[in-house]
């Protein structure tokens, strides 16, 4: 039988479409390659997220009193540089350095003022002529793995909370159950004050937050959208959750003031930078909407950002925290 023009042309063009053969181990072993480079990578910069998280670094500061006289507009009296140092020591023996400022006249009347991350008491410094001026022992300490403080892990106030617990029940010892007691916090001493007082037992008067987070999970989210928007869609977050929970067994999820803060009688003072690009504003406004019980005030300060709210607006300041504590006192 003749073999046909057209029968030729199909059998050419049938033969020049055959497609080689695909190795299949070869795929399989590049894309197992790839797979266990990826989790490498996941990995290592999660573990690099998480030291960053829990060992951030400390901050040595000791503002002059010329360049805070300058930055808030109050008077620096250089006795405030000249207060005295002692060490507090937790229940699980971590000691704490920790400084007293006495008041001008005697006073039962104390200030605990908590700072916040990277920092170290002396990062304090700024808000003590207002609350001396309102005749106030002034307390201060460095909060662990801060300051002079032994090196350690940062909890964002999950174990912090307890530290100042233990500063507070210390001057009780020291200064007898008679003493009217206060705690003021910036950022992360902010959030560590606002646990604090969700806890059952507690023994302050008053609370101070100065623009804190409201969870740290949250705050850590948009952190990571923030300073690596490309890596903002996988899961680092909650990765690194998992790996602080496996290595030091902690659970980041409960450095969260508002899972508490309905609960909370104690008054609190809300205060916030509207200009605040490091921690939002939306986070003080949601924890001022969640307390629903105990008295509760809430002071956002136009054009402040992130811990500037007393130096964008000193004397509002001091007449905010005047007024509040005149209302509770």
């Amino acid at each position: 039988m003749r073999t046909t023009q057209k029968q030729k042309t199909k059998k050419a063009i049938s033969k020049t479409a055959k497609l080689p053969a695909i190795n299949k181990k070869a795929v399989f072993g590049t894309t197992a390659v790839v797979a266990v480079a990826s989790i490498a990578t996941f990995s290592a910069i999660t573990r690099k997220l998480q030291k960053q998280v829990l060992f951030p670094k400390k901050a040595e500061l000791l503002p002059l009193p010329e360049q805070l006289a300058t930055e808030t507009s109050l008077e620096f009296d250089q006795n405030f540089f000249e207060f005295d140092m002692y060490d507090v020591i937790t229940p699980d023996g971590y000691v704490l350095e920790a400084s007293i400022l006495p008041a001008s006249q005697p006073s039962r009347k104390f200030i605990v003022l908590v700072h916040g991350i990277t920092q170290n008491l002396k990062a304090s410094l700024k808000f003590y002529p207002i609350f001396h001026k309102l005749g106030y022992n002034i307390i201060t300490y460095s909060q662990r793995n801060h300051g002079n403080n032994a090196d350690a892990f940062t909890t964002f106030g999950i174990q912090e909370k307890f530290d100042l617990k233990t500063v507070i029940d210390d001057l009780y010892q020291r200064f007898g159950n008679d003493i009217y007691v206060g705690i003021h916090g910036v950022s992360m001493g902010a959030a560590t004050v606002l646990q604090y007082v969700g806890l059952s037992d507690t023994h302050v008067a008053f609370a101070i937050s100065d623009c804190a987070y409201s969870d740290a999970l949250a705050e850590f989210q948009y952190r990571l959208k923030v300073e690596y928007p490309l890596l903002r869609w996988l899961p680092f977050v909650q990765a690194n959750r998992l790996l602080t929970k496996i290595s030091h067994k902690i659970d980041l999820a409960d450095a969260s003031p508002i899972a508490t803060i309905s609960t909370v009688q104690t008054p609190i003072l809300f205060i916030h930078g509207l200009s605040d690009s490091y921690i939002l504003y939306d986070m003080s406004q949601q924890l001022y909407n969640a307390k629903t019980t105990g008295y509760r005030d809430l002071w956002l300060v136009p054009d402040a950002e992130h811990d500037n709210c007393l130096e964008t607006d000193t004397q509002g300041y001091l007449h905010k925290v005047s007024e509040f504590l005149a209302t509770i006192y």
